[in-house]
């Protein structure tokens, strides 16, 4: 017969994992990890990221602070795989929230945050982020107007060459034409000329002997 310790000690620890692996749900994890964030207190928010998103909270983290979502307080629904997150960024303004899913993972059996299918609302685009915006604008638009005006200068370089040779062509076609048209009169002239000169007389005798 086994001494009743070992038997008593045995279910306590079963009762103490049973009781810690209830503690671990989704949503207090969930809980636990934005309020980690709220706090700063990053590492305690990435020992509850999945792994396979650990990359995407590393580039959260190193955002700048006006691309992060203001955390003023955190509501969370009900406990399913995904748990309903709603967070206030002033906590004295209860009309201005955001609200999505927080999607809950299994990894070695503790539920930790699958950042890359949490689509947490970005914030409003910072005067920072609309400077940067209108910069980048303002040079796309330069460089349009750079190629549109290099694309006229070769149209009208184009354009010029081809009335240049357009010309050049012209114009012999209008020398040929003179020369043609000057050797014609030339010989018109010479023939009207052969038509007035005077006949020569016709001697005595140059008639006879012709029937």
């Amino acid at each position: 017969m086994y001494p009743m310790k070992p038997i008593s000690t045995l279910f306590l620890a079963l009762f103490l994992s049973a009781c810690m692996h209830q503690a671990e749900n989704p949503r207090d994890v969930a809980n636990r990890y934005w309020l980690a964030l709220k706090n700063g207190d990053d590492a305690t928010a990435r020992s509850l990221v999945a792994s396979n998103s650990l990359q995407a909270f590393d580039d959260y983290i190193g955002a700048p602070a006006d691309q992060k979502t203001a955390i003023g307080e955190v509501s969370l629904g009900a406990e399913q795989t995904t748990v309903i997150t709603t967070i206030y960024p002033d906590s004295s303004a209860p009309d201005d929230f955001e609200t999505f899913d927080t999607v809950m993972v299994l990894e070695d059996g503790h539920w930790k945050i699958d950042l890359d299918r949490t689509n947490v609302p970005r914030p409003p685009p910072s005067e920072r982020e609309l400077e940067e915006l209108a910069e980048q604008l303002s040079d796309s638009m330069q460089e349009n107007i750079d190629s549109i005006e290099e694309a006229m200068k070769q149209g009208l370089q184009m354009l010029d060459n081809a009335l240049r040779e357009g010309s050049r062509d012209m114009g012999e076609s209008m020398l040929k034409g003179m020369e043609e048209m000057n050797r014609a009169l030339r010989e018109s002239i010479d023939e009207m000329q052969k038509r007035r000169e005077p006949k020569k007389p016709l001697k005595e005798g140059d008639g006879e002997g012709m029937i």
